[in-house]
């Protein structure tokens, strides 16, 4: 009930009505006022001349008859009274125009009149208030029917009181999500289709080798077996490139998709940097490369390993390929109130000005001479990996002074 009075719809209607109701009121006192004025004069003259009449005739008996008429009578008067007006056919139950006092008024007529010329406007109110109340659901239908053809730049008011601000509020709510929907599929279909390009265009280069090598090796049947040696392993290593390709183009279309459910659990973060420096021993080790390792023995993160595993692996790798051989790269782990984070820092050439903006796009490949082969996957994932568990991820970089990415994920507040 509450809900309904607020409605302004509610006010507007109830505020008229009652003051419809007050000059309807104000009307009928006035009116019956007069009526029963009208009724008072013709009984007095009816008593007057009937005391006329009979004083006239006999003026002894005033003092005797006077009083009935100014103080009333009794009750056995009243009654032989009337008993003998009925041998005249002046009843109780005779019809209204039989009674003098009423016969010219016709009071049940006037009022019935009355009450039915008063709901004439009452009825006009509704309808005017009504309208108002049918010009806000259509405008209701036609923010619809926007919708429905896709247009969400005409929303509904959403500063109304009542019931129809409610809805407003609502209605845009579920049209600005179903708008976000609409561009999120929109993205998606965007995605797969760059997806697939830029699939079919970095699988284009090691297909064309593989035929060429396959070509030579089915066209020369004297060639040397020191030559098809060759040729097998130029194979073999295109078929890696392309295995590899694939791999990390699927993992990126699922992380970059939303497809991927981080499984997040409390991690030691050295620990996990350390199981990461396992797998890039051998890449280290070949270019005798120092990697150093400074705090954080007991920073705990929440993350999914897997994931977090590899987006380490691409930062440590990315930065023992731009690290020239016997150089070195440091790895700082530290924390504070807000953050846990993770630093790590190469000597390589750095990275510059003009590709640092562009790093972690996917198929970016910078002016960087140190990896020649790079088809720009590896950044774009780890930010994307890190991103979705709630990290943050930076770069800073100085040519020929090395590179810094920094990890960062918010301490759990709980």
């Amino acid at each position: 009930m509450i809900e309904v009075i607020r409605n302004p719809e509610w006010k507007s209607i109830a505020a008229k009505a009652l003051a419809l109701q007050l000059l309807l009121s104000l009307f009928m006192f006035f009116f019956i006022s007069s009526q029963v004025g009208s009724i008072n004069q013709t009984i007095v003259d009816q008593n007057a001349a009937l005391i006329g009449y009979i004083l006239k005739k006999e003026p002894q008996v005033e003092n005797e008859i006077i009083h009935y008429i100014t103080q009333g009578a009794e009750e056995s008067e009243i009654i032989e009274g009337k008993r003998i007006l009925a041998q005249y056919g002046y009843k109780e139950d005779m019809s209204v125009e039989d009674q003098p006092a009423l016969s010219g008024i016709a009071l049940p007529m006037n009022m019935a009149a009355l009450v039915l010329l008063f709901v004439i406007p009452f009825m006009l109110l509704l309808l005017w208030e009504y309208r108002k109340l049918f010009d806000k659901i259509r405008t209701v239908a036609f923010a619809a029917e926007q919708v429905v053809e896709r247009q969400f730049d005409k929303p509904l008011p959403e500063n109304d009181e009542g019931d129809f601000g409610l809805l407003g509020r609502s209605f845009n709510a579920m049209a600005g999500r179903l708008n976000n929907s609409l561009e999120q599929l929109k993205q998606e279909k965007t995605f797969l289709h760059n997806l697939l390009s830029d699939i079919s265009h970095q699988l284009k280069t090691p297909l064309a080798s593989l035929i060429v090598f396959n070509e030579n090796l089915l066209n020369d049947p004297k060639m040397k077996e020191e030559m098809k040696v060759t040729f097998l392993e130029r194979s073999r290593q295109q078929l890696e490139r392309m295995e590899w390709l694939i791999v990390s183009l699927l993992k990126l279309a699922r992380v970059e998709a939303g497809a991927i459910l981080f499984h997040n659990e409390v991690i030691r973060l050295r620990e996990l940097i350390e199981n990461a420096l396992q797998s890039l021993r051998l890449l280290s080790e070949q270019k005798m490369q120092k990697i150093y390792i400074r705090g954080g023995d007991e920073i705990l993160v929440q993350a999914d390993e897997e994931w977090l595993t590899e987006a380490f692996i691409n930062l440590i790798k990315n930065a023992l390929e731009h690290t020239p051989k016997e150089g070195e790269i440091h790895i700082v782990l530290e924390e504070n109130t807000l953050f846990n984070t993770m630093i790590i820092r190469d000597h390589g050439e750095g990275i510059s000005p003009e590709d640092l903006p562009h790093i972690f796009k996917r198929f970016y490949r910078g002016r960087s001479t140190a990896k020649p082969q790079s088809i720009g996957i590896g950044l774009s994932l780890t930010k994307l990996i890190i991103e979705g568990q709630g990290g943050i991820i930076t770069v800073a970089s100085k040519p020929g002074e090395g590179s810094e990415f920094r990890i960062s994920f918010l301490k759990d507040s709980r």
